[in-house]
């Protein structure tokens, strides 16, 4: 069953049976049910405990746990030591590359997920070459790419399309004042393709949405700001907060003011109460802004959610904008917004749109748009532009190079999605990519969980991600990606993968060939060890007394949900001992 057609009880308690979700965020998602739903999640996950098979508690069936650096051995140190003369000689130019230029060049990702047990494997390789689906590298391997260009490339590297748009641009010269029959034409297209009214360049996604955020200020005259824990939207310091365990909001880096931390709200995605929160403070906030399915976590899909904040952030005239820099037009045509029916008032985008060329994009109704020129005035009569206007500016914002190359993307996405299918109806091509991605996902988690591996690939549209159950960087996730790349498979160490449109079903069966052998070393060579069972908790009390507490109170005292807490908490135990998680 489709997620967005699961009701809230079946889509939780399918989430947790199959550890599609980690256990902070199972214990999220069923404290958002109401109290009925929460007795009838705790119910399903008793029975399947209960038709589990008899010996299934011994630990043949339980997921395997991942090794991390702590657990390094002799054993395990002398097989890295063997991987690292071995990959020395797969990429040794690429290696020399990164000794010989780091004194004049900066990376800002090149200590990203470093690991010092595995410094000597922890470095990028240099490409020279991309076509179609595929890199290659100063060494002379040739890689399947399955990085996407962190969410740019659908189309495949240097479509012929996009090469010609950008050298017939090249040809015209590069003006950066005044405009084009490009722009005009990119922006008309842009709007008849998402269903905004109003489209606008930026020079880039993070200055997207520092000038969404913007607008949304100088619309309502408030200062606050929503986001979501676990989304991502750039760099600006507009944006740039985390939440310490109080809920207190704090700068993510050095460098960035506590005052601005300040003034953004960081709020549990998917949590009903926090639309308590976003109610109670709504005179003080300009703009919510939420990534709809976060590139981080694939898995979480709230839609229920998302419509009651929609209808929430209108009663309220509070702004709300999408971020679609990753899932804008990958899913269909109108991104998020179109595959879950919600129209957000501003929308921000980029990577895609921009065919590899930097290209933010914010789109929206006018009445917010019109903030930035004033809208719409002719010259024949008393019209004026809007005298209520924010400051915006930036030299390549209109560059014609990118603007070309956003037509050309946009014009092949709108042929794409107007072709009729094989049996005559209208199909967008996305469906095919996304079916493709699918079946790479299925495939390899069927393999995973008959392997007993701790590891799930989460997919939204052509966006799949690897994850590694119950840990986060460690160095057998570290050691994955290296071999996967030795058998001819490339990916983003920052963790969201891609199919594009140039992969052939060769390449996926390839891909999965990689993926298995890789997995398969590594157990193989003790990087997955058997799991401790946890501690059962002591058993709470049967659902009937919370049941009959709620029906005499009229709603769940506090001890009645600590109850509920720990009974879940027990459930989650006893069903992965019984290996319900496979």
């Amino acid at each position: 069953m489709d997620d967005a057609m699961q009701t809230p009880v079946e889509d939780v308690s399918n989430k947790i049976l199959s550890k599609q979700i980690d256990k902070h965020d199972a214990m999220r998602l069923f404290q958002s049910l109401d109290k009925e739903s929460q007795l009838q999640v705790l119910a399903i996950v008793r029975g399947a405990e209960r038709l589990a098979p008899a010996n299934a508690g011994k630990g043949a069936t339980r997921p395997l746990k991942a090794l991390d650096q702590r657990d390094l051995t002799d054993e395990h140190r002398a097989w890295i030591a063997a991987l690292v003369e071995k990959y020395d000689r797969f990429v040794p130019k690429s290696k020399a590359n990164v000794l010989e230029h780091q004194v004049h060049f900066v990376d800002q990702r090149r200590a990203f997920h470093l690991l010092k047990d595995l410094k000597k494997l922890h470095f990028q390789i240099t490409y020279t070459q991309a076509d179609g689906a595929y890199v290659h590298d100063a060494d002379g391997n040739k890689y399947i790419d399955i990085s996407g260009d962190m969410g740019v490339n659908l189309f495949g590297h240097r479509p012929p399309f996009l090469i010609e748009a950008v050298k017939h641009s090249l040809d015209q010269g590069i003006p950066l004042v005044g405009y084009s029959d490009m722009i005009f034409q990119a922006c008309k297209l842009f709007c008849e393709i998402t269903g905004h009214e109003r489209a606008l360049f930026t020079q880039s996604g993070t200055e997207a949405v520092m000038f969404a955020v913007r607008i949304a200020r100088a619309a309502t005259g408030r200062k606050k700001i929503v986001l979501f824990d676990g989304a991502y939207h750039g760099l600006s310091d507009a944006v740039a907060a985390t939440r310490d365990l109080a809920g207190n909001s704090f700068p993510l880096a050095p460098g960035i003011l506590q005052e601005s931390a300040d003034q953004i709200i960081v709020l549990d995605y998917g949590d009903m109460a926090a639309l308590d929160t976003i109610e109670r403070m709504a005179g003080e906030i300009a703009t919510v802004l939420v990534e709809p399915v976060q590139s981080r976590h694939p898995y979480k899909k709230p839609v229920e959610f998302l419509k009651a904040l929609r209808q929430l952030t209108i009663e309220k005239d509070i702004p709300l904008i999408f971020d679609e820099m990753i899932t804008g037009f990958r899913v269909c045509h109108r991104g998020a917004q179109g595959m879950f029916g919600i129209q957000a008032d501003m929308a921000t985008y980029g990577k895609i749109p921009g065919g590899g060329l930097p290209t933010g994009v914010i789109a929206g109704a006018a009445k917010y748009m019109d903030l930035v020129d004033g809208g719409t005035w002719r010259f024949d009569d008393d019209s004026m532009p809007s005298s209520k206007r924010t400051g915006m500016a930036g030299t390549h914002s209109q560059n014609p190079l990118k603007i070309a190359a956003a037509l050309a993307v946009l014009g092949e996405i709108k042929r794409r999605s107007d072709e009729p299918a094989p049996d005559g109806t209208c199909a967008c091509f996305q469906q095919e990519l996304n079916r493709k991605t699918t079946y790479l996902a299925d495939t390899l988690n069927a393999f995973f969980r008959e392997q007993r591996l701790p590891v799930v690939i989460d997919t939204f549209g052509s966006l799949f991600r690897f994850r590694f159950v119950d840990s986060y960087w460690g160095v057998t996730e570290a050691l994955f990606f290296i071999l996967l790349r030795m058998e001819g498979v490339e990916t983003n160490i920052q963790g969201n993968c891609f199919l594009t449109t140039a992969h052939t079903d060769a390449d996926i069966e390839a891909v999965i060939a990689g993926v298995k052998t890789s997995m398969s070393t590594l157990k193989g060579s003790g990087f997955f060890l058997e799991a401790e069972p946890e501690p059962v908790q002591k058993a709470a009390p049967p659902p009937e007394a919370t049941v009959s507490a709620i029906q005499r109170s009229g709603h769940a005292p506090g001890n009645e949900i600590e109850r509920l807490r720990a009974l879940l908490a027990a459930d989650l135990a006893l069903a992965e001992d019984a290996g319900e998680g496979k």
